[in-house]
Order: C-alpha cells, then structure tokens, then sequence
C-alpha cells in the first residue's frame, strides 16, 4: 500500500493530467487541488479525470469558491453489490405473479372466467402481464443505456413481484457511480419516463380500442389523467364501463411515469428538478412530500409514498460537476417532462367505492323485463333475459329458477347456457351456482320450460308463476323476478 505522501502525488499527478495544478490542500475528508479554470468548457476534462479517477476508487468533485476553482478528491470504500443472479431471481418470481396476480386476475375480472382457466392465463398474459413487464422494463432499460452511455455503472433492473391487481411492484436499477454533471443527471432521469411513457400511450388506445365502454365511466374504479381522458376520445362509445386488461395496463404505465416523475428526493424527477433548477430542487423536494401528506386525505395510499421518499432522503445529491448549466435543448426536455407529469398525474387514481350494491333482472334490450309466455302441453319453450351487476362492486352470484309445485307436476326447468361478454358456457341445470359479475357487467341467462306432456284434469285456469332469483353468495343482496306461465293445448 502507498505511503500518504505517495497517494498524494499520485492523485496530483492524475489531476494534473487535465488541469493546471497550483496548489493543494489536505484535509481529513479530501484532497483539494486548487486549479486554473480551463479556458473553454470544463465538462471534457473534468469527464476525463472521473473517468480515470472512479475505476480507483476515488471520487473527484468540482466546485468555485471565492473565485477560485477547486478539485475535491475523496476516497470512496469498496462496496459490494448485488450479483446478476438475484436479478434474474427476481424476475423469475415477478413473472408467475405478474401472470397469476396480474393478468389472470384482470382478465377473470374483465371476462368472468375463472382465475385458473386456461383463457384468463393465457389471455391475462397477452393482454395485461406481458405489455405491463414491457412498460416497466423498458422504462429501467432507457435509464441503464443512457447511464451505460455517459459510463456511469448501473444494475440490471430488479423487478419486485406484489399480489393483485397488478402482481408487480415496479422494478427499479442501482446507480453504482456518482452521475457526472447536470446534463448526464437529466438525461439519465429523463430516459426511463419518456421510453415508459412513449410504449404506455399506444398500449392505452389499442386497450381503449378494446373496451366496451371509455374509462371516465362512473363505475370504474380507476380515475383517468388528463391524457387518459384526451385518449379516450378515440373511442368515444356510450353505456356502462367494461375496462379492458389492456388499457389497465396502459393506465398503469401512465400513472408509474408520472409517479416517477415527481420532483422529490432521487426519483427521476428528483433528478431533473436537480438538473434544472440546481440546488432549490430541495424546496421543490419538500413541497412535493407535503403534497403528498395532504392529498393523503383524499387517498390514504400517499401517505404511504411520501414516507418511503423521506426515509430515502429528501435531498438529492449534487452531481461531481455542478457548474456546468443544461444547454436550452435539456431545458426544453425537462419542461417537457414537467408536462407530462401534469398530464399523467391522478391525484385519487382509485375511487374508494361507496357500498352501493344492486342487482337488475332485464329484457335483452335493457327494458324491465316483463315475461308472460304461453307453452303447450309437451312443448318447449326458451326464455333469454339478462341478469345485470347495477352496483358499484364487483359481485359472486347464484340464480336459481325452482318452483317445486311446477316440479311436482312434472315441469322440468333448466338454465342451458349463460354468457358473460363474449364468452358463452353451456349448462344443464336449474341452477347457476357462482357467476362473477364486475360492477356494471350483465349475463345473459337461457331458460328452458318444458310442460309435461298431459295434464290430469281440466287445464288450469289461472296463470303459473316461475319465481327466478338472484342472489349474491353473502346473501346480502336478493332479487327475483318471476315469469309467467299459461299452459296450452297443443
């Protein structure tokens, strides 16, 4: 190991190099060169010194104070971090709950398919999981390159796997070296939003394009951004709200780039706050974390997010050159993503929905359905109606249509198909055990009456009620409706 004297001189040795060293300074934290300002810019050689520099260990920093320029020089321990492999572990556990707790469930909900069917699997995956994965990766692998880029080292993103809705808790990367000056700081902070952001907004209209109804519905549990509601006038179609996994997906890119994008602490718009505006990014950092305490109000989940920003720090750390300013392009990005936060930002992206429940027995064409049907001795006849989700939540439900009396006289009354969307299920039975129905979502229900095929004694004279019924399995919520029967002669 060198001697102090000789560390010393090596490290001048290096620093002169690329400035003109006139003096030094040693104090127990740093070597500082006292150094003649170059005569053009100082990012080239100051760039070329770190590069040197880092690589040993040592962390160089540039500052002006009382007209002089000064190189800190500080030796920075030797860390250890993670090996590639706890990456890919990672992404082996959020790839079955991305697909599990993401797409499958999402597609259930949208569908009404089973969460372990083979359509909510494969269907969830395509839909929800896999553009999901792909915003959130891209958006880590645009803040890698760039990093990569100014050779400033950088993990590979960690992908956190999470439990529904999205099965996932975004992915983050790990900044290995200290970023060089302002312009490298807003462009690797700027990177990952706009590649996010960029794949988030053609995944949004083709999911729009897939909906049955636009998402500022009031039924739906999200709440849509400004720009969510600008791309919902693509497909402008009317009725209730039916979400589908694809557009989620593209909302939830959206909302992860305009999170991201806040100006607090080492977000990414922590670091273009920093790039921009230097050190009052602090006070940016504070307001934005008070913000979020008070719209904690309003959605308790913030509240949540600004303690996790402080306990990182609310404070971002300077780059090693802060003296060289943002050339007026970078200025024009950073207001850019200063706009796409105002655009993407939801200040209550979940509606905390009220305990509204109801369900609706209707004709096919929406009208209160109303059943009075003739059927001959022997004959069968099909009666189709829906069975509409009126409520604000998501129900399990269980129809029924028994009338024991009619069954004693040899009626037989089966259900043969149901359809939920535009999956249709066929059945045998008088009974539908479990129908999942999302908030707005209708079921249109098949039933068969067949009459038996004589009748002892005289034809009776008055009508015979079929009672069909509905009922949530809490059993909190019942409603029947009952279809009428006059019994004919053939």
């Amino acid at each position: 190991m060198d001697s102090p004297a000789a560390e010393i001189e090596s490290i001048r040795t290096v620093v002169a190099k690329y400035f003109t060293v006139y003096g030094v300074v040693v104090t127990p934290l740093a070597l500082t060169f006292q150094v003649t300002s170059p005569t053009g810019s100082i990012d080239a050689p100051f760039d070329g010194l770190r590069q040197e520099l880092v690589p040993k260990d040592y962390i160089p920093t540039i500052t002006q104070e009382r007209g002089e320029t000064l190189v800190h020089v500080q030796r920075r321990p030797r860390m250890r971090f993670a090996r590639r492999q706890v990456n890919l572990l990672l992404l082996l556990l959020t790839i079955p709950s991305i697909v599990f707790f993401g797409g499958a469930w999402n597609w259930s909900s949208y569908s009404g398919e089973p969460i372990l069917s083979a359509a909510s699997i494969g269907y969830g995956s395509l839909f929800f999981s896999l553009p999901l994965l792909t915003i959130l990766g891209s958006h880590e692998m645009g803040h890698y390159l760039v990093a990569k880029r100014y050779k400033v080292q950088a993990s590979l993103p960690f992908f956190l796997p999470s439990l529904p809705p999205l099965g996932t808790l975004g992915a983050f990367i790990s900044m290995r070296d200290p970023i060089p000056n302002r312009r490298a700081l807003l462009d690797i902070g700027v990177s990952g939003p706009l590649v996010g952001f960029a794949i988030a907004i053609p995944v949004t209209l083709a999911g729009l394009a897939l909906s049955g109804a636009p998402p500022p519905a009031g039924t739906c549990e999200i709440q849509p951004s400004l720009l969510f509601n600008v791309l919902s006038l693509f497909f402008p179609v009317s009725g209730s709200c039916t979400l589908h996994p694809l557009a989620f997906a593209g909302w939830v890119g959206l909302f992860v780039t305009a999170i991201n994008l806040l100006p607090a602490g080492q977000l990414d718009g922590g670091h273009v706050a920093r790039a921009l505006f230097g050190r009052n990014q602090f006070y940016l950092s504070w307001a934005a974390i008070l913000l979020l305490f008070t719209m904690s109000y309003f959605y308790i989940g913030w509240i949540f997010f600004a303690f996790l920003i402080l306990m990182l720090g609310a404070r971002h750390p300077p780059p090693l050159n802060d003296l060289t300013r943002l050339d007026p392009v970078r200025k024009l990005v950073g207001i850019g993503a200063v706009a796409i936060l105002l655009l993407t930002f939801v200040p209550v992206p979940f509606v905390m929905v009220s305990e509204g429940r109801n369900l609706t027995f209707e004709a096919l064409d929406g009208s209160p359905l109303a059943e009075n049907r003739t059927v001959a001795l022997g004959a069968t006849i099909s009666i189709s109606f829906t069975l509409n989700n009126t409520g604000a939540v998501r129900e399990q439900v269980a129809v029924t249509a028994k009338e024991y009396n009619l069954g004693a006289i040899r009626f037989v009354i089966v259900f043969t198909s149901f359809q939920i969307g535009s999956i249709q299920t066929n059945v045998s039975s008088d009974t539908i055990p479990a129908l999942s129905l999302a908030a707005g979502q209708r079921v249109v229900l098949v039933l068969n009456v067949t009459a038996p095929p004589q009748w002892t004694g005289p034809l009776p004279s008055d009508y015979l009620h079929l009672p069909v019924r509905a009922t949530t399995l809490d059993g909190l919520v019942a409603r029947e409706t009952t279809i009428v029967l006059q019994v004919i002669t053939p």
